[in-house]
């Protein structure tokens, strides 16, 4: 097995990138290594730009059916929790981006590719294929960061739909989901069928959807930092109406239930790891939910 620590390394991009992209990752190996890789990845409605670059892997639904992917690709927004294997000789080189922060880098709405994986080439168009070309051939984390940070400020398009969306979905993410459509045209000063379509072309789906994955993403992290807190209080605190339809939600978006994830937290992982968007399951002894 590898370490995840040695082998994931994080890069922060530019500042103005920074509320769209949370990060750039970067997977390596050393020369001769070979390594077994398994990430589960739960539902949080979040893209991933995936240039790969060595060993093709394999992209399961868990509880689902499988593809194998020997392309780079993004990783659209979804709504099933997927599991990530490959094994052999590991480069990737990924963009992990924030809630709904696909949409300034394209014009396009991003409602055709959810759940899906289409080439970066479709969704981010011309220059996508040099900056492929750019990345395979550098080693250096931070000059693929400089490159990374070039393509996406000169693609960075922001506008008063953009504007409104965001605030939208700022107050959405600060009630943890809980906030109906209509206060949300209300603090946007946009008609509720504004919202949905600002929604629906920003994430591909809709507000109340999107509040599920955050109501689930808060129930998550709580079970996962304090392991003593009841299902109960978890159910109340996250908004849910009862434990019956938080522990359904869990089904659906981890492939678990929740005792699976109480107080788990993977051992000798980077310190910003972020347990409430992606599990590393690299050690055998790890326990499985």
């Amino acid at each position: 097995m590898c370490d995840p620590e040695r082998v994931y390394r994080l890069h922060a991009p530019a500042e103005p990138l920074r509320s769209y992209i949370e990060n750039y990752w970067f997977v390596t190996h050393r020369p001769g290594e070979d390594v077994r890789l398994r990430v589960d990845v739960f539902v949080d409605a979040r893209a991933d730009l995936i240039f790969n670059f060595e060993a093709p892997y394999r992209r399961e639904v868990i509880g689902g059916g499988g593809s194998v992917h020997h392309r780079s690709n993004l990783d659209a927004q979804r709504l099933v929790p997927i599991r990530i294997l490959q094994h052999g000789a590991v480069r990737i080189v990924g963009v992990r981006f924030h809630l709904g922060g696909i949409t300034p880098f394209t014009r396009a709405s991003v409602a055709p590719w959810s759940g899906l994986t289409p080439s970066p080439e479709l969704v981010f168009g011309d220059g996508t294929r040099r900056l492929e070309s750019d990345l395979r051939a550098s080693l250096d984390v931070e000059a693929s960061a400089r490159m990374l940070d070039d393509f996406f400020l000169r693609r960075l398009r922001l506008d008063g739909a953009q504007a409104t969306f965001e605030h939208a979905l700022s107050a959405l993410i600060a009630s943890d989901g809980r906030v109906p459509v209509s206060e949300l045209a209300e603090v946007t000063a946009a008609s509720p069928r504004q919202v949905e379509r600002l929604f629906a072309r920003g994430l591909g789906f809709p507000p109340k959807t999107v509040g599920r994955v955050l109501r689930f993403q808060s129930a998550l992290r709580q079970l996962m930092n304090d392991p003593g807190v009841s299902l109960g209080k978890v159910a109340a605190s996250a908004g849910y109406y009862d434990q019956a339809h938080c522990v359904r939600d869990f089904r659906l978006f981890s492939g678990g239930v929740p005792r699976g994830y109480r107080g788990y937290y993977p051992p000798e992982v980077p310190d910003d790891f972020a347990p409430n968007v992606v599990v590393f399951v690299q050690d055998a002894e790890v326990r499985e939910p």
